[in-house]
């Protein structure tokens, strides 16, 4: 009897340590600064999916190709979202093959999309290096020179004083640490230096004033990564130069999770890396202070999504947890201003 009741007492223990475990796990969350909330947003425009591209032009954001639970898996329809009225509406498709993992960039009011995977294995064995230029003012699609970099998928775009820069990513036989500068006046690609943190894939970018930055991602081993690197086009002679940004003094490395596929927003010159594969945390970036400060994550584990800003609001959705299967629909915005509402979680 004295065994059963020493038993139950252990058990009734360990229930109420993980009730307080998990009580004050919520607790932590609720007092870090941002609110994600889909109240009144209506869902992503297509079909549920993954691995898809976005980007924004003006106050408009673009979402588009991907995988799919389609009869077609692989698909290449695009959708607008306005911000203000709240709506989606089908654009002109994608002129390439269905695909999905391509990359997107945007120019002087032009988006450009390329690169992925389309399972054709005839060709390339699925991998693409084909890319177009959208024009929203015509809703219309132009093929523009192929990357200079070769066929591949999860490569990782930024652009810096109206040039765009590719790379990383990887294909069937090999993971790539290249870059690539796109100049939309002579339609040409010219290889930069070298990526100083080795190849990778599922990088993270994103551009604050005159810097680019990009970091995390996943090694050809699986490993994935929590540094990070500027880059400053003007350096090295003009072929840019790649800068390690260490941690501040004092921070804590340990508890700075490593992630790959990720999304990013850059709000009021500070950056927050949202979620990725098996992740849902956030982190805000603040270069001046070359800060990282947690913030309230996203609801559920999300990577492989698309994401893009309007005004101060950042928005994602679509993706999953680990890039596989038919992906999600829903669309969350994200205020990083304001603290968490379980209101707006509906």
């Amino acid at each position: 009897m004295f065994n059963t009741l020493k038993k139950t007492s252990l058990a009734l223990l360990v229930a109420s340590t993980a009730l307080v475990q998990m009580s004050c796990h919520k607790d932590d969350d609720a007092e870090k600064q941002g609110n994600w909330f889909r109240k009144d947003l209506p869902n992503f425009g297509g079909s549920i999916r993954t691995n898809a591209v976005s980007f924004v032009i003006g106050s408009v954001g673009y979402i588009g190709t991907g995988y799919t639970n389609e009869t077609v898996a692989r698909v290449k329809d695009f959708w607008a979202y306005n911000a203000e009225r709240q709506t989606w509406s089908q654009i002109t498709p994608f002129p390439g093959s269905g695909r999905n993992s391509a990359t997107a960039f945007v120019l002087k009011g032009k988006a450009y999309v390329g690169g992925g995977f389309d399972n054709v294995t005839a060709v390339d064995a699925g991998y693409k290096k084909d890319f177009y230029e959208y024009d929203p003012a015509t809703n219309k699609w132009d093929a523009i020179a192929d990357f200079g970099g070769g066929p591949r998928q999860f490569a990782t775009s930024f652009v810096v004083n109206d040039r765009a820069y590719v790379g990383l990513g990887y294909n069937a036989s090999n993971y790539y640490q290249d870059f690539y500068e796109y100049n939309p006046t002579t339609d040409k690609w010219t290889e930069m230096a070298t990526f100083k943190g080795g190849k990778r894939t599922g990088a993270i970018s994103f551009t604050i004033g005159a810097k680019a930055y990009v970091g995390f991602g996943e090694s050809n081993s699986q490993t994935s990564y929590k540094d990070i690197y500027s880059f400053d086009p003007a350096g090295n002679g003009g072929a840019g130069n790649w800068t390690r940004v260490d941690f501040a003094d004092g921070f804590d490395q340990d508890a700075f999770p490593a992630r790959s596929y990720g999304s990013s927003f850059v709000i009021d010159g500070k950056a927050y890396v949202v979620g990725g594969k098996g992740r849902s945390d956030v982190w805000e970036y603040d270069p001046g202070a070359n800060s990282w400060i947690e913030r309230a994550p996203f609801p559920t584990q999300r990577g492989f999504a698309g994401a893009f800003v309007v005004g101060k609001i950042g928005y994602l959705g679509t993706g999953s947890a680990s890039g596989s299967g038919g992906g999600t629909d829903d669309f969350w915005g994200f205020d990083p201003s304001q603290p968490i509402n379980t209101d707006d979680d509906l």
